[in-house]
């Protein structure tokens, strides 16, 4: 079993790499296996997509924040909401590194990165690794525990061997949520939340 609470105490900074097909059931794990408050950047699902994959799923997210980078480029959403920040779009690295500081500035436990090879459809290849070797390099300066999602397929090697260069461990799943295949190493409480994104907004 991959246990990414043990590696996270462990390590500061993860890159669980895994396959399309098990995406859902890894987020799933993940998230449940981790106690304290988790702030969630989603540049793949929009929040409201994630809530209902959480929810269908039984998993608690009253201790999550989510900074959702994907929805304003679906739909007309307001810049926050309960529980959630929105971001312009993946593409908006400025803004989404901006937010993620400020973010960061309240001593979240957990971050949870999702995901780095999705920033491909928005920006170059050269441009989202700069910005992966920025994020890792201000989240090191923190506390915060992070684990980064890569979804192999595609062009995504890049990215995934730029980051895995910077990250403290990598894994990479084998088909079955919660199994660990390979570790690579050198690869390449509601009234709180609403607290911390009001301030986010000020701050912003």
């Amino acid at each position: 079993m991959v246990d990414i609470k043990s590696d996270l105490d462990a390590n500061q900074t993860l890159l669980l790499i895994m396959s399309s097909v098990e995406y859902n059931d890894v987020l799933v794990d993940v998230v449940k296996q981790l106690s304290g408050n988790i702030c969630y950047v989603t540049t793949n699902k929009t929040f409201d997509s994630l809530k209902e994959v959480f929810e269908k799923s039984k998993v608690d997210v009253k201790n999550v924040v989510f900074i959702d980078a994907i929805s304003k480029t679906m739909k007309k959403v307001p810049d926050q909401g309960e529980s959630v920040y929105y971001v312009s779009s993946p593409g908006a690295l400025t803004e989404l590194s901006l937010v993620i500081g400020k973010f960061l500035r309240h001593e979240f436990d957990y971050l949870i990165f999702d995901s780095i090879t999705n920033l491909l459809v928005y920006q170059k290849p050269q441009m989202a690794a700069k910005f992966m070797s920025s994020l890792i390099n201000k989240i090191k300066k923190t506390k915060t525990k992070t684990v980064f999602y890569g979804i192999e397929g595609g062009d995504n090697s890049s990215i995934i061997e730029h980051t895995g260069t910077a990250v403290d461990k990598v894994i990479k799943s084998d088909g079955k949520v919660g199994v660990e295949k390979k570790v690579v190493k050198g690869v390449g409480k509601k009234e709180v939340k609403k607290k911390i994104i009001k301030k986010v907004e000020k701050e912003v």
